[in-house]
């Protein structure tokens, strides 16, 4: 058995050696992480490449230059300049389309490849490269047309049998139809007539809503707008009033049905909501000009949801199921953490939940194993009625103990690495049973499907790892908004367990070993790498990308990524149980917890902790007691401080850990283990220790670890001394209370575990013990600080269930207070009261399209929440909202036709109807002596 990349082995059969690559020269159109991959995936199996390098990755930016160039030797040839990788109108498509068949024409390129970028699933470039004789490594045209788009994907479902979201899928053909008036067959005549439209022979066989399809399909070809955006925002209320008629209170879904990634989807809550939801689904999905696909679907929103999607691979005559991928942990409609679901992983976790006495948690599981394969043979039978040629995904939607179709996506997932951690493909030779090779790679797959498609026999499925866990690690704050600008400077090496696609940032100078700085400048998404680790299960998995986080380090000007939220996000998880399932919108519950976390920690003021706590141990304790507090200060206020610093790493630290560090009941704290050792496990989450190559501001400082160490050790001997691995901290504590230890004067005591603590022959020792134990505790009662925060922010209310759900209080699920709460996590930058500022960069539009009127002039009047303009940050489209009640005074740029700003910067000046009333230093001090001291439960020391 040979694996793809090893098949010019001199071992390797004929057979093998007749699936070659040498002939095939392909342009790489893509970017993204999965551009590297594919040209290092293509080396490795002896296939030629080019790539597509636009302005904004090469000239526009300074520093943007894109990083895959490093990887590439000669140049020459190889690399091809365009204006951009797709077009922003239809013309700019159709010039791009020309340009890269021209390209591929003179460079004589055999094969394109177009990743997971929107040019993957548009039918019409995909036709136009088949069309030229060039081999398209992906779902042919024909598939794209039957399944790419949105609305014939849920018409074939439909055919097969399989479940769908209830909704409307062809708003389009019902606005023409309503247009057409009483008789539309004879006004579709008179269009036809009117604009010499070529339809074709079965359209009079059709029905009415597939002849007003093709009426439209046949007329967007010339541009001719038989629609207007307007009348189909009319019949969006229409079909809206109808499916809240028959599911009264439901949010609705307006999805386009050429989006992805989370772009051109918009969900609503009232009718009125409804037109500018449509423009906005419009807008994202580049769809507002004459000729372009403005179809969408409108679905009733599955509310309490999770995002399964199984992984098809086909030749056009068989088609297998990969396993699935649940990816419900996501923001803004974007993926952010995706982890496998494989049979064999629901498997093992059954076993042990079954041999730990977990019954209800393993029932969970064993209906999501049906579920597993439920989705699995649907996806199978769609891949089949489909004639799959290529890699798809079959997505759904899961509520509760049903799944319902989503869409497929005809191209290759970003997140198709976890799969390939967990299965790989076996191809055996026909002839001969014992002649096979192994793929371990979709690229690589894809490929081999575009060169030997129907060569290929059905592979087998062989399971690899039972669980594999991907982070996008992207550039955004810590509300999870777009944040571009960054200048990425270092960056450690993946360590043996990570797997990261990073699109060549991380590549090093030859000569120098140093990291070249990129600009991520934001013209396109916010995404930056993908982290990706594999284990036996899915707690191992997330346990090693916990491990990779920690010890990752980025270092850069005005940069922020993710990798924060990711870090604190996993250790939560863990807390609960690896096996969770969060729903889709969890994400924004757990970001609002983390804002009132931020809110809450931004009132305690450290400096006035110490002081107290000084006060209070030389009261009680005496001076000396306060000498030896004094010489802890860092070693308590430094970690102390970084967690109040961020949220989310003060979220991870809360989280539960096995064994129990604390517990809190009736509002009763107790230490349940040493706070000597918690300490030092502090340090080492926030990545504290000492370390040789790291400077004075990353590690523990000498003196502070020297006391760490010596508290460490003198527990460490105490435990050797007892005989015990582990001692009972509740049962040290009882014994070394002043009490008892004036009552001993054996010389030893049966105490602890059970066992003797021999004090020798100085009748003294235990005292001595007792002393120096009392010593180093002092001031470690400061590490209750963050879990009264945790307390007062009702972290520990939000928890995983023996559902594996998760209970969320109220005030973390209310979309009118988490907006709110999250926004504590980065608060806009200081305005003077009567300004309307840029919360990011970006691009910023005072109108939804050139035609459109400005949302505000001069003089308009707005309210608090009003939409006066939008950010485009990172491909997404962002409302700017006044803050406010007032009139706008001045417009400060013109954003007409879209002009670049910057975080901060003013967009309109306006006379607020209520002066905005500023919180003064001595009312700032106040809340922060309050606050504190509550957090404390301490009385002011006078």
């Amino acid at each position: 058995m040979f694996f793809m990349n090893q098949q010019r082995n001199s071992k390797s059969s004929i057979w093998q050696k007749s699936f070659g690559f040498e002939d095939v020269k392909c342009l790489i159109v893509c970017r993204g992480p999965v551009r590297l991959e594919t040209m290092q995936t293509f080396e490795s199996m002896g296939a030629s490449y080019g790539i597509l390098l636009s302005e904004k990755d090469s000239i526009v930016y300074p520093q943007t230059l894109a990083p895959e160039l490093r990887w590439i030797g000669k140049r020459n040839g190889k690399v091809h300049h365009v204006a951009d990788y797709m077009g922003a109108t239809r013309e700019e498509k159709e010039l791009r389309i020309e340009e890269i068949l021209g390209i591929c024409s003179r460079h004589s390129y055999t094969h394109l490849f177009a990743g997971y970028g929107f040019m993957a699933e548009d039918a019409d470039f995909i036709q136009a490269v088949e069309d030229a004789g060039v081999v398209f490594v992906g779902p042919s045209s024909r598939v794209i047309r039957k399944a790419g788009s949105k609305d014939e994907a849920k018409q074939l479902a439909r055919k097969l049998g399989v479940s769908v979201t209830p909704g409307e899928d062809r708003i389009c053909a019902l606005t023409l139809i309503r247009k057409a008036g009483e008789n539309p067959l004879e006004q579709f005549k008179t269009w036809i007539q009117q604009h010499q439209l070529l339809l074709s022979k079965q359209f009079e066989s059709k029905t009415l809503e597939e002849q007003a399809d093709e009426l439209i399909q046949a007329a967007s070809s010339r541009q001719i707008e038989l629609i207007s955006i307007e009348e189909i925002q009319q019949e969006t209320q229409i079909q809206l009033g109808k499916l809240w008629q028959e599911f009264p209170g439901r949010r609705i879904r307006l999805k386009h049905v050429g989006g992805g990634g989370g772009k051109g989807q918009r969900v609503i809550n009232h009718p009125e909501e409804a037109s500018d939801a449509v423009m906005e689904v419009l807008l994202e999905s580049k769809a507002t000009g004459p000729g372009d696909n403005k179809n969408f679907l409108i679905e009733v929103n599955i509310e309490n949801t999770r995002h399964n999607e199984i992984q098809l691979i086909g030749n056009g005559s068989w088609c297998i199921e990969l396993g699935g991928r649940d990816c419900s942990l996501q923001m803004h409609e974007q993926k952010l953490l995706e982890v496998s679901l494989t049979e064999e992983m629901l498997e093992e976790a059954m076993h042990q939940y079954h041999a730990s006495g977990k019954n209800q948690e393993a029932n969970i599981l064993s209906k999501d194993l049906t579920m597993l394969q439920s989705m699995s043979s649907q996806a199978q039978a769609f891949g089949e009625a489909l004639e799959l040629d290529s890699v798809s995904t079959f997505e759904c939607i899961v509520e509760n103990d049903s799944h319902y179709f989503m869409e497929v996506n005809t191209r290759i997932q970003v997140e198709h690495r976890i799969t390939e951690m967990v299965y790989g493909l076996e191809f055996q030779n026909p002839e001969n049973p014992e002649d096979s090779f192994v793929c371990e790679s979709l690229v690589e797959a894809m490929l081999l499907i575009a060169c030997h498609g129907p060569r290929l026999p059905k592979p087998k499925r062989i399971p690899r790892t039972n669980s594999s866990v991907e982070a996008r690690i992207n550039a955004t704050n810590a509300a999870l908004r777009p944040h571009g600008g960054g200048l990425l400077r270092f960056w450690s090496e993946p360590g043996p367990n990570e797997l990261r696609d990073d699109q060549g940032i991380g590549l090093r100078n030859p000569d120098t070993g140093l990291l070249q700085p990129y600009h991520l400048a934001g013209a396109y998404d916010s995404n930056v790498a993908l982290s990706i680790t594999q284990g036996h299960s899915r707690q191992d998995s997330l346990e090693q990308l916990a491990e990779v986080l920690r010890t990752m380090e980025v270092r850069g000007v005005d940069l922020q990524l993710n990798t924060g939220f990711h870090y604190g996000l996993i250790h939560w998880i863990l807390g609960q149980d690896a096996m969770l399932r969060p729903n889709t919108r969890f994400v924004q519950s757990y970001l609002a917890l983390a804002g009132e976390l931020s809110r809450i920690s931004g009132r305690v003021n450290l400096e006035m902790v110490w002081n107290q706590l000084m006060n209070k141990t030389e009261q009680q304790l005496g001076k000396e007691a306060s000498v030896i507090l004094q010489r802890k200060k860092s070693l308590l206020l430094r970690p102390i401080g970084i967690l109040l610093q961020d949220p989310h790493l003060l979220m991870g630290w809360l989280a539960p850990r096995n064994p129990r560090r604390w517990d809190h009941q009736e509002g009763v704290f107790r230490m349940l283990r040493n706070p000597f050792e918690i300490l030092s496990e502090l340090y080492h989450y926030l990545r504290l220790e000492p370390r040789s190559n790291a400077s004075p501001v990353e590690q523990i400082w000498e003196d502070d670890q020297k006391l760490l160490q010596e508290g460490l050790e003198f527990y460490q001997n105490l435990k050797q001394r007892i005989g015990a691995s582990e001692i009972n901290w509740l049962e040290l504590q009882t014994l070394f209370d002043s009490e008892n230890v004036q009552s001993h004067e054996t010389n030893s005591v049966e105490h602890l575990n059970n066992t003797k603590l021999e004090l020798g022959s100085n009748p003294d020792f235990l005292k001595r013990i007792e002393a120096s134990h009392r010593g180093f505790q002092i001031g470690l009662d400061l590490l209750r600080l963050p879990v009264a925060i945790g307390e007062e922010a009702g972290f520990y209310e939000m928890r995983g269930t023996a559902d594996l759900e998760v209970e969320i209080p109220d005030k973390f699920n209310d979309p009118e207070t988490f907006e709110q709460l999250i926004s504590e996590l980065v608060p806009s930058p200081p305005t003077q009261g009567d300004e309307i500022i840029a919360w990011s960069g970006g691009t910023f539009y005072s109108r939804e399209t050139p035609e459109s009127e400005s949302y505000v002039n001069t003089g308009s009047r707005v309210k608090t929440g009003d939409v006066v303009g939008l950010l485009e940050v990172m491909k997404m489209f962002n409302p700017v909202r006044a803050e406010c009640d007032g009139t706008i005074r001045e417009i400060c740029l013109d954003g007409s036709l879209g002009v670049n700003v910057s975080r901060g910067q003013t967009l309109f000046r306006l006379d607020p109807d209520h002066p905005l009333q500023k919180e003064t230093k001595q009312e700032r001090e106040e809340k922060e002596r309050e606050v504190t001291l509550r957090l404390m439960n301490w009385n002011e020391v006078s």
